[in-house]
């Protein structure tokens, strides 16, 4: 199916239509861990001209393919492979391209599980991590790259202080210099931003995330060139990090509103950014879409209709008051992970980073009063309103 010339919305709902070999309009569940086989396929191996066979389900199922086509499609890759969640997706990469005693390249803040990922890489297999400090800053990441160096990894915006990375400039010193590139598409969707169409070899992302959009699924997706996506299911075949059929079809009714969802959610954020920047007890807003954010030309120029959800914010009064700012909130939850129809809000000091060491939290650009901030779908003025309750409440801190 030629999706070249389709849109966004357009591509997100009907891409993908032709591993539905029904006639319902929306695909069943494919809820089976094994295929009769027809002909013999238990050899048959996933290849650039074919899906992977109906033969068994790790290797692969309808439900898988119609979302990878999506994805494909949606990051104008030639590939998509779907696993059982954004971690996994990671892990699956690091398998297949690194080996023992290889040289990575890699932001100093970057997401906790992705760090942690890559140091036990460090200590049981000899993995060594150079930590870019300013992701902005080209000269250093070239400089960093040594005669082992296998993979160059890119968030960005990252998370949680949505730092920006020149992913052309990148994906331009991958090629030269023979190394190959990542990009965590995480925050920014293909919605905003597509890594590989910027010439970075692979993008990988939490599909739990802005994808599935309704906090009810966890999966991961990579996409990328089909001989990369080859070695990335070839490792997955083994290690076995399936996606449920169910899952998955809950992941593709995601997808169908992504484009509304995160444009939506990009509004209200472009707003709350420009308001919060004006409230006195906020002494620093992280958001690319602001003209004061360090990466913003870079944004602008990478980034295409928009400039993402996710927000961070530094309260003044530290500690206590982020924990009291958040109790007080009605309508924004105080939780965890990001990319939903409703708002969340979390405040790292106290909950994801709370025994990370002070120099690992200083490194990684995390303060007591920092707030990270997923802008979901609802009425600007109501979150206006449940932020200005946050800020009295710790305001009454001081009094």
């Amino acid at each position: 199916m030629n999706t070249r010339d389709w849109g966004l919305s357009t591509t997100a709902i009907h891409a993908g239509r032709e591993h539905n070999d029904t006639r319902s309009v929306t695909t069943p569940i494919y809820q089976t861990s094994v295929f009769e086989l027809l002909e013999n396929a238990e050899g048959a191996e996933f290849s650039a001209a074919t899906e992977p066979p109906r033969f068994y389900t790790r290797w692969g199922n309808p439900n898988f393919s119609e979302v990878e086509a999506v994805v494909a499609a949606l990051e104008k890759a030639e590939r998509a492979l779907v696993t059982s969640s954004g971690m996994s997706a990671f892990a699956t990469v690091f398998e297949a391209f690194l080996q023992p005693g290889d040289h990575v390249v890699a932001p100093a803040a970057l997401y906790l599980g992705t760090e942690q990922l890559l140091r036990r890489w460090e200590a049981r297999r000899g993995l060594r991590i150079t930590w870019i400090r300013n992701t902005l800053d080209l000269q250093e990441w070239e400089d960093a790259i040594e005669d082992r160096t296998a993979l160059i990894l890119v968030e960005t915006p990252s998370n949680p202080t949505l730092a920006i990375t020149d992913l052309a400039g990148i994906a331009e010193l991958g090629r030269r210099r023979g190394v190959r590139t990542l990009a965590d598409n995480t925050f920014a969707t293909p919605v905003f931003t597509r890594p590989v169409a910027l010439g970075i070899d692979l993008s990988v992302s939490s599909a739990t995330k802005y994808m599935g959009g309704h906090s009810d699924l966890v999966a991961g997706v990579i996409a990328g060139s089909d001989a990369d996506i080859v070695a990335c299911w070839t490792v997955a075949k083994l290690t076995g990090p399936t996606l449920d059929p169910m899952a998955a079809w809950l992941l593709h009714r995601g997808l169908k509103t992504l484009h509304l969802r995160v444009m939506r959610a990009a509004d209200n954020a472009q707003s709350l950014a420009a308001w919060l920047l004006w409230q006195p007890q906020v002494s620093r807003v992280d958001y690319p879409g602001v003209k004061q954010h360090p990466g913003h030309a870079v944004a602008a120029r990478q980034m295409t209709g928009g400039f993402g959800a996710m927000m961070s914010f530094e309260l003044t009064g530290g500690l206590l008051a982020g924990q009291k700012f958040c109790e007080h909130l009605e309508i924004i939850t105080r939780a965890v992970s990001l990319g939903g129809v409703e708002s969340l809000i979390q405040h790292p000091a106290s909950m994801s980073h709370l025994r990370t060491a002070p120099e690992v939290k200083a490194r990684l650009g995390i303060s007591d009063g920092l707030l990270r901030f997923s802008v979901g779908i609802e009425d600007d003025a109501d979150l206006k309103a449940d932020l200005e309750r946050g800020f009295q409440a710790a305001d009454a801190l001081n009094r």
